[in-house]
């Protein structure tokens, strides 16, 4: 049997498993033993990069067509915003000054999650009702929950890996609240308000994009307008936020969402809400509670970058009519970290 391989020619099935294009949604997961919808071992058994496998160079060089204007928008939050942090459980920045002879140093302490944030692969795996018992990380990779948070925590899976990695892709901005604001509809950004689907194929035709407007590679970015709603609250109101329950609008967690996310082969997702996912997480995919988050972080290796500041960048790309650009994230490189500010920006 003859196989010819080039940089644009994959022979094997070991090559296509390697981009993570010949599994289709309903194979997974590729083992009957792995958890809902898993993706271990699409990207090889030793795998710690899950969905960023998507990213090669020439999405990297593709990406780069997008910018035409030349025009960055940093679209993190300040470290200190939202505050008080919506999940009261997670305390607010600290910041203070360290004086020296002739310099002046900072020392910042902060929950990585309270801000615009990257949730790395340690983050969030499946469990059965919050069970640590039940813990299962990316890849079957962490064998109990002391390697994440013991005295001597394991490197795998750790925040270092996307650091190092560099991440620079194409995204995509659906403009869900723009697109509810056009039809004269309503919602409270702070209720438990699903976006399906169908609402986000037809928000892509509303602003003008085609029907193929996703590339394996990109990064979808979905303004839900939840920053928008919090920038309206006053302070008591502000203050009041961390006591109420906690739901928010965002991504419908099921299987309809899960395989259509899943058939795009993004790189990773992200929006302006608390967890990108609709909020409370009660929802149940292929017949099992499970959460976005389990899904994307625990079984397909992908990242969710969340509480991005899309306002500007919105209202730019809705001049341009044009809603694909170029993204750079860098996060922090922490061995063995949780999670990061993404210091993301947006190019147009």
């Amino acid at each position: 049997m003859l196989i010819i391989r080039s940089a644009r020619i994959l022979s094997t099935l070991a090559d296509l498993l390697l981009l993570g294009v010949a599994a289709a949604y309903d194979q997974l997961p590729l083992d009957s033993t792995y958890p809902t919808k898993a993706a271990w071992g699409v990207w090889g058994a030793d795998d710690e990069h899950g969905a960023l496998n998507h990213i090669t160079n020439q999405t990297v060089v593709d990406a780069l067509s997008e910018v035409k204007l030349g025009l960055a928008i940093p679209i993190n939050l300040q470290l200190d915003m939202p505050g008080p942090p919506p999940n009261p459980n997670r305390k607010p920045l600290t910041h203070l000054f360290q004086p020296g002879d002739g310099y002046t140093d900072d020392v910042v302490t902060m929950n990585t999650q309270v801000s615009t944030q990257y949730d790395g692969l340690r983050h969030f795996p499946y469990s059965t009702n919050n069970s640590i018992a039940s813990y299962r990380w990316y890849n079957d990779l962490i064998a109990s929950y002391d390697e994440v948070i013991g005295p001597a925590p394991t490197k795998v899976l750790g925040l270092q890996v996307a650091a190092q990695k560099g991440i620079a892709v194409r995204a995509v901005l659906l403009d869900w609240a723009g697109w509810m604001d056009s039809q004269n509809r309503t919602f409270d950004a702070f209720g438990s308000v699903d976006i399906t689907p169908e609402d986000l194929d037809a928000v892509a035709a509303w602003q003008g994009l085609s029907g193929n407007w996703s590339k394996p590679g990109d990064m979808l970015i979905i303004r839900t307008g939840w920053l928008r709603q919090y920038q309206t609250l006053n302070v008591t109101q502000d203050a009041l936020l961390p006591l109420g329950d906690g739901f928010s609008v965002g991504m419908e967690a099921s299987d309809a969402s899960a395989q259509w996310l899943w058939e795009k082969k993004l790189a990773l997702v992200g929006a302006d809400n608390p967890a990108f996912e609709s909020l409370p997480m009660n929802k149940t995919i292929d017949g099992v509670p499970r959460s976005l988050h389990q899904i994307f972080i625990g079984g397909w290796g992908q990242s969710i970058v969340e509480l991005l500041d899309l306002e500007q960048l919105a209202t730019k790309l809705h001049e341009q009519q044009k809603f694909t650009f170029f993204v750079t994230i860098q996060t922090l490189n922490i061995v063995s970290g949780i999670a990061s500010p993404p210091n993301a920006v947006a190019i147009i």
